[in-house]
Parts: structure tokens; C-alpha cells; sequence
């Protein structure tokens, strides 16, 4: 496995993404910079403001579609967007605390603009040592 922690594949008219991580947190923080990096540039998104969330689900995956949808929403309810994320998922994985830290986009253009997260293809699962996520955006 290479340094990069997501990659993404060809569905028709939609993106396709794959995220990994090392613990459940990791998957979370790097399923956001994956969504985070198809809008915009995350080095090109600043820290300046940084805001907290609490996030609950039904299940693990509930919970990480509740929390990237609320990041959209957030994005188009503020004008914010997010590059760096830290997240503590519960030992249940039914709610999370986040803390988020990006800056408002006003003067960068997007450079895709993702409705949502859905359940098509949707996989969440552990391999081996790592935790593993397929899922697709609705653009």
C-alpha cells in the first residue's frame, strides 16, 4: 500500500472513492481529505477557523455518512471548507467528536461540486490490519 490513504474509480456520472486507514479515526480523517481534495486543493484551504462536531449514527457506517454529509452541509450552509480533521470515533461507533479546521472558500472557485454521499457500492470493512471503505459521491 502506498502513502496515499484514498484513490478514487470510474462509476457513470458519479465518482467512485476508496479510503483506507490504520484504526477508525484514520479511516474518517482520510475519508474527508479524499472529499475535501475533489472540491478543492486542501494545501490551498487555510486553518483559521476550527469547529467541533458531534456526530451520531445508527451503526460505523451511518455515522460516517451523517458526518461527511454534515461536512457538505456545513460547506454550503457557511462557505466552509475543511482540510484537516481530527476524529475520535466512540468504542459503539454509533457518534464521533470532530475537530475540524478549514478556512471559507468565497475566493476559490470549486473545482467540482459534490451533492452527497450515498450508499451505492457502499463497503465498509476490516482487511488485515486496516480498515477499508468503498463508496460513491452523487456530483
Amino acid at each position: 500500500m502506498n502513502d496515499t490513504k484514498f484513490e478514487y474509480f470510474d462509476v457513470t456520472a458519479d465518482i467512485g472513492v476508496k479510503v483506507w486507514g490504520t484504526n477508525v479515526n484514520e479511516l474518517f480523517e482520510n475519508t474527508a481529505i479524499a472529499v475535501t481534495n475533489l472540491m478543492l486543493d486542501p494545501l490551498k484551504i487555510g486553518n483559521r477557523i476550527v469547529k467541533e462536531l458531534f456526530i451520531e449514527g445508527n451503526d460505523l457506517s451511518s455515522l460516517l455518512i451523517n458526518w461527511i454529509t454534515e461536512l457538505l452541509i456545513i460547506r454550503d450552509s457557511e462557505g466552509i471548507l475543511f482540510s484537516t480533521f481530527e476524529v475520535k470515533v466512540s468504542s459503539d461507533g454509533k457518534s464521533l467528536n470532530a475537530k475540524n479546521y478549514g478556512d471559507y472558500f468565497s475566493g476559490n472557485t470549486l473545482e467540482m461540486d459534490i451533492k452527497a454521499i450515498t450508499y451505492s457500492l457502499f463497503k465498509l470493512e476490516k482487511q488485515d490490519e486496516h480498515y477499508y471503505l468503498q463508496f460513491v459521491l452523487d456530483i
